[in-house]
């Protein structure tokens, strides 16, 4: 009997191992010593581990803001300091403004220990009268300069934002729009740099919480404060704006904007967390944000511009009355059609049958002459009003929705996984009148996604890649560069699947999963997470825990403030409950937790008793979905498409890394070429992926490569190649046609087998290589992808010489001699 115990106790370590036997004395074993160094090992590991939490344990200021000012050559600069009394937070937040930015509306430093966001607020002189919406616009940078760095491009500069900027700029926006009043249409710019960063904490909440505060202080018509943290967990304990390294740790990432009474907005994701744990995290964070938005206050009122209002034109007497009488009924009855998205635009959008006909009626009594060019937006405005309130009357008193709907009820679900033959994995996935196409490709290390930000520079194993073209609504658009609404989806739906995926350890490929959009009438992010899950499976990909989206909306009958007694929360949103309800509420995950979520708001805030009620019914609208993808693919795929590469991974000692590679990289493009591989890496820790289609091969190269490290093995990666077998038979004749197999497919050409080996396998057949110009009489842009698109197994090619002991072979002079021969 093997009995093993641990004991750790402060320094006391202790570990035993005995055995008892018939006729045998008690005493160490080799197997007791052997479970005594690996506890040892074990024991080492855990006092090498940083303690994570052990700054939580530290103590911190109090919570409490001091707002202080000072003259200068300048003039006047006022400073907030605001200490957030969390544990793991001892900098203050020091908001700084009057020394740098004079000229814009509103500008403020804001400094975090050694990290430092420049932000300002500036709008135009006049408005825009003929627009019917805020126009705002946010950018955001992270200037390399900051962490003592330099752009990686050609320019030496910074330029276009990169996505994980575009990310931040959209959390910027998206709690400060609806909080403007209503009216305001001078063009107005938030403009954040990342001037200093020390590389302690992420910096999006620094940026977004100086924007808002660079806002406030301004005349723009900004009239609540608004404040921004990040919550992370670990070990059951939540860490307001936690360090990287405990970011890493983290089972969640989670982001809240709110003012001090409500929320405005979250953004995170998890590792499947429970609601009520997700639920937890919102109401600490937002306690936090209080705490800012008590020094903001503080801070506007001693340096606060007065807030320009002079210009947002008044309510319209008698206006949304004469439109209520007018169009009541007429709404109504649009609520009641029930045929094609387009259809129904038809009557009910905002360029639809119904607005003309307001617009014209309505005209007759307030006219241009006497109201301004402005009216016509004032009628659309007081008529979107009233089909908001129609759509709340409807639900609070038939429970039901604009498309006939229960509250809680999710579309019709249609389901086509692997639809596509040529691709690695995908989906159709079709959700009411939302519909994508999700595909996934397997790749090696060199098609993992290069970052680079003030952070440094690393890699993405993983990621997704969402598009939505004009098609997809029915219109015609501008085609190109990636929009900031694609980023931002995109990267919700990637970090929704990003728990569910195995690890790098067990299943060593780099994944792609591109979701292309083709019909759009509600949450297609959310369409997303459930073809791109589906699409990873149906590629063979392990996927233990399938995932799913749904987006939850609310109703309510005054858009101005929530009431949890009147809000009407619906599941699986439409495009107009989106447009004109007051909740878009993203919620992913499987049937035990959520791993990814996002919520924005068009109220003043949303209470936390409102939003369990939101997370709950998406828990079961979320199952439903599960069951419905279960039905189609209910686990992945047993085996891994023949198109996908096969993959061998292997360590080697560091110090051998230069000999594998070679001289200018000879050796490893050797390697590559003589094995016909389709790619090798060599990471810098010593660890070799090797990616090719033939299992004999890798096999081989792996066997080649360990023996050159070793010294034993060579060839032109790095000795003699005499112990790889060698071809035994006839030489091909120049100019003779040839039909053989096909060995190896590269980017550069295709490897074909032109004369046979022994029969016995002792010996290999003769391969040569028909580059990609001699494949066709035109050109071949993709050689990969026209080789498997011909879907043939055999080659019919020339051999047209030998170069350096390489056979030359060209399938181009096959063909050229076919179109010659009448």
């Amino acid at each position: 009997l093997l009995e093993s115990t641990v004991d750790i106790n402060g320094d006391e370590q202790v570990a035993t191992a005995a055995v008892e036997t018939e006729g045998k004395e008690e005493g160490p074993t080799p197997l007791g010593n052997e479970l005594e160094k690996v506890l040892e090992e074990v024991l080492e590991d855990l006092d090498d581990k940083p303690d994570l939490l052990a700054s939580l344990k530290e103590p911190v200021p109090e919570a409490g803001h001091s707002v202080e000012s000072r003259e200068a050559t300048t003039g006047t600069i006022h400073t907030l300091t605001v200490h957030l009394g969390q544990p793991g937070h001892p900098e203050p937040l020091v908001f700084e403004t009057g020394k740098i930015g004079r000229q814009a509306a509103g500008a403020v430093l804001l400094t975090r220990g050694d990290s430092i966001v420049y932000s300002t607020c500036a709008r135009d002189n006049e408005p825009k009268s003929m627009i019917d919406f805020a126009p705002l616009s946010v950018e955001y940078q992270e200037r390399f300069s900051s962490a003592g760095m330099t752009s990686g491009g050609f320019k030496k500069r910074e330029g276009a934002p990169a996505e994980h900027e575009i990310l931040v700029s959209r959390i910027i926006d998206r709690p400060l729009r609806p909080l403007i009043c209503d009216g305001w249409k001078h063009e107005t710019q938030l403009l954040n740099w990342v001037l200093s960063y020390d590389g302690k904490r992420g910096l999006e909440v620094l940026g977004a919480t100086a924007a808002s505060a660079a806002m406030y202080i301004s005349d723009v018509p900004l009239m609540k404060a608004v404040a921004q943290v990040q919550v992370g967990l670990i070990d059951d304990t939540f860490i307001i704006n936690p360090t990287n390294e405990q970011m890493a740790a983290s089972k969640l990432n989670l982001i809240v904007a709110g003012t001090k009474d409500a929320v405005l907005m979250i953004e995170g994701a998890a590792d499947f967390l429970p609601e009520a744990t997700m639920i937890e995290a919102v109401s600490i964070g937002h306690s936090v944000i209080g705490t800012i938005c008590d020094g903001l206050d503080a801070f506007r009122a001693a340096v606060g511009k007065p807030k320009k209002l002079d210009t947002i034109p008044a309510p319209i007497d008698g206006l949304q009355e004469a439109v209520n009488a007018l169009m009541t009924e007429r709404v109504d009855a649009s609520t009641e059609l029930r045929g094609s998205k387009k259809e129904r635009e038809a009557e009910s959008s905002p360029g639809g049958a119904m607005y003309t006909y307001c617009i014209e009626e309505i005209l007759k009594d307030f006219t241009e002459e006497e109201y301004g060019p402005g009216i016509t937006n004032a009628i659309k405005a007081a008529l979107k009003k009233l089909v908001s309130n129609r759509m709340f009357h409807k639900a609070k008193t038939e429970s039901k929705r604009i498309d006939g709907r229960m509250l809680d009820e999710v579309r019709p679900i249609d389901i086509d996984a692997g639809m596509l033959p040529g691709v690695h994995g995908s989906a159709l996935f079709t959700r009411g009148e939302s519909q994508t196409i999700a595909t996934a490709t397997l790749g090696d290390k060199g098609m993992q996604k290069r970052l680079e930000n003030v952070g440094g520079k690393g890699f993405k194993r993983y990621y997704l890649q969402y598009s939505f073209p004009p098609s997809c609504i029915g219109e015609t658009g501008r085609v190109g560069g990636v929009k900031r609404r694609e980023v931002g989806h995109g990267n919700l739906a990637e970090r929704a699947i990003l728990p569910a995926l195995p690890t790098e350890e067990e299943f060593p490929y780099s994944l792609r999963v591109e979701s292309l959009i083709t019909e759009s009438h509600g949450s297609t992010s959310m369409a997303s997470v459930c073809g791109g899950c589906l699409a990873l499976m149906d590629a063979g990909v392990p996927i233990a825990r399938p995932v799913a989206g749904i987006a939850m909306g609310m109703l309510l009958e005054n858009n101005e403030f929530t009431s949890d007694d009147e809000a009407y929360v619906v599941s699986d949103i439409l495009g107009n409950e989106d447009a004109l309800g007051t909740m878009d509420f993203k919620v992913a995950g499987d049937k035990e937790g959520i791993t990814a979520f996002q919520l924005d708001i068009k109220c003043e805030g949303l209470s936390v008793q409102t939003m369990e009620r939101a997370l709950e019914q998406a828990r079961v609208g979320r199952l439903h979905i599960l069951g419905e993808m279960n039905k189609s693919l209910d686990k992945s795929r047993a085996e891994l498409p023949a198109t996908v590469p096969r993959m061998a991974t292997f360590s080697i000692d560091e110090a051998s890394i230069g000999k594998v590679i070679g001289p200018g990289g000879k050796t490893i493009r050797s390697v590559i070429e003589d094995f016909g591989l389709s790619n090798m890496d060599v990471g810098e820790d010593g660890q070799i992926q090797l990616s090719g289609f033939s299992t004999e091969k890798l096999a081989e190269a792996e066997e080649f490569v360990k023996k050159l490290v070793a010294g034993g093995g060579g060839g032109r990666g790095g000795g003699p190649r005499k112990d790889r077998p060698q071809y035994v038979g006839p030489d091909p004749v120049l100019g003779e046609t040839y039909t053989g197999k096909i060995t190896g497919i590269q980017k550069f050409g295709v490897f074909v087998e032109i004369l046979p080996g022994a029969e016995d396998g002792s010996t290999p057949g003769l391969e040569g290589l028909v580059h990609v110009s001699e494949l066709h009489t035109e050109r071949i842009r993709n050689c990969e992808g026209f080789v498997r698109s011909m879907n043939v197994e055999e080659l019919t090619v020339k051999y047209v010489g030998n170069e350096r002991g390489k056979i030359q072979l060209s399938r181009k002079a096959v063909l050229e001699e076919k179109k010659a021969t009448p």
